[in-house]
């Protein structure tokens, strides 16, 4: 039998644990909820675990320990999630998230608990070690993964709903199978194997979730470059603009000169030399007009900016381009396509001598289809993995991943061939 100093130490040891339950439960909640530990704050919230410990303490000694753990969800969390929402002004969805997070966070400091008592058998023990354990990742927690947890509370409504699953699941089974019945003890299959159902159900939503987001962030990403495209070729074409109205207007105070000349040439009878000055006319007349690819206003922007690159690298660029006005695809997915091809071959035929350096590109409708092609002789190896180029240079690869992604997107089809020292890229959408 124990005597009486061992159950004293044992009963203040249990009220110590109860507390640091309490004081972890409502300060990571406060941290998911961004709420600043100002010293204004801290003391409130402070006040706040003293006002709840005092209630607790009076539902104890009232009608005992199983009393008390039946109605703490009244006691204790409710007024918690409406301090949360009237005084601090939060969203109750969002205080019911934290406030649930918390809970489930505090099963880590119950493991340690369950796993010391298993170890020395004895209850004080097991108190005393999860009161400074639950103390320990409460501060590990704030300090660590409070910020990452918030973080869920700038999402959209849908996205907070998904994420609550797994805590408000966990909330509700804890209460329902260990307070109110002793259906986890029972020895039930089916109790025992929920909490496995519900995280691989949380699993699978978190897993739709993440790769719709995923898919939003590359969207923002390429609309993004697409911005930056229009607005360097929009600068461009001012530049391109002032260029050829300066040459225009050159041409036109000299065009008395060369009427004139050409006027001697007749009278001298050189017809010859008439034609050549006014073949040499023409082609200063040319270099004013600006260059048009076809008539789809996003490849002419995509082309012209990869202009100068082009002839920056000596590098001969045929095109054959037959596309009509407007495609019937997002101009923000068709620019990713096309950019990532063609800054792939422009960086595959930098490396080869200069007489070497050539891409061939093909865009045309048929049937209603759009196809391309990008063709480039390579001289660094290339190797393809399940149809995609690999490389073990950290960085590279992510061209063709995003026009294959892009292109299974708009559910098309892409084909990378690398053969007899040439790389061809070809695209039907």
């Amino acid at each position: 039998m124990k005597d009486g100093g061992y159950e004293l130490l044992e009963f203040i040891l249990g009220m110590l644990n109860s507390s640091s339950l309490l004081v972890f439960g409502i300060f990571v909640s406060a941290a998911i909820l961004s709420i600043p530990f100002t010293k204004k704050n801290i003391l409130i919230l402070s006040l706040l675990c003293l006002g709840i410990n005092v209630v607790q303490l009076l539902f104890y000694f009232d009608g005992g320990l199983r009393s008390a753990q039946r109605v703490y969800p009244f006691h204790t969390h409710l007024p918690n999630l409406l301090f949360f929402v009237f005084y601090y002004k939060k969203n109750v969805l969002h205080s019911i998230y934290a406030i649930t997070s918390a809970y489930l966070c505090c099963q880590l400091s119950k493991w340690l608990g369950i796993l010391t008592y298993a170890l020395s058998g004895e209850l004080y023990v097991e108190y005393g070690f999860r009161t400074i354990a639950t103390l320990l990742l409460g501060l590990i927690i704030i300090r660590y993964f409070a910020e990452t947890l918030s973080v869920i509370l700038t999402k959209s409504r849908k996205t907070i709903v998904i994420f609550s699953i797994l805590p408000v699941s966990y909330y509700l089974f804890d209460y329902t199978a260990t307070v109110y019945t002793d259906l986890l003890y029972s020895g039930s299959l089916v109790i025992l194997e929920f909490m496995p159902f519900v995280l691989c159900v949380a699993y699978l939503i978190f897993s739709l979730v993440y790769f719709k987001e995923y898919e939003e962030k590359i969207e923002a990403e390429h609309h993004t470059h697409l911005m930056h495209m229009k607005r360097d070729q929009f600068e461009k074409e001012i530049e391109s603009m002032k260029r050829s109205e300066y040459a225009v207007a050159l041409l036109r105070h000299d065009m008395r000169h060369f009427l004139t000349s050409i006027s001697s040439f007749i009278d001298q009878e050189e017809p010859e030399k008439a034609k050549e000055y006014i073949k040499e006319v023409m082609a200063l007349s040319d270099k004013t007009a600006r260059m048009k690819f076809c008539e789809n206003e996003i490849v002419n922007m995509i082309l012209s900016s990869y202009e100068s690159k082009i002839r920056e690298e000596s590098i001969q660029f045929k095109h054959t381009i037959e596309l009509p006005e407007k495609l019937p695809f997002s101009d923000v997915d068709f620019t990713s396509i096309l950019s990532n091809g063609l800054e792939n071959a422009i960086h595959a035929v930098s490396a080869l001598p200069l007489e070497e350096r050539q891409i061939s590109l093909s865009l045309k409708m048929k049937e209603e289809k759009l196809l391309l092609s990008i063709k480039n002789p390579y001289i660094n190896p290339v190797e393809l993995e399940d149809g995609m180029p690999s490389t073990a240079v950290e960085g590279h690869g992510l061209g063709t991943r995003s026009i294959r992604h892009v292109t299974e997107k708009l559910r098309g089809n892409c084909q990378f061939l690398a053969k007899d020292g040439e790389f061809v890229l070809r695209v039907v959408l």
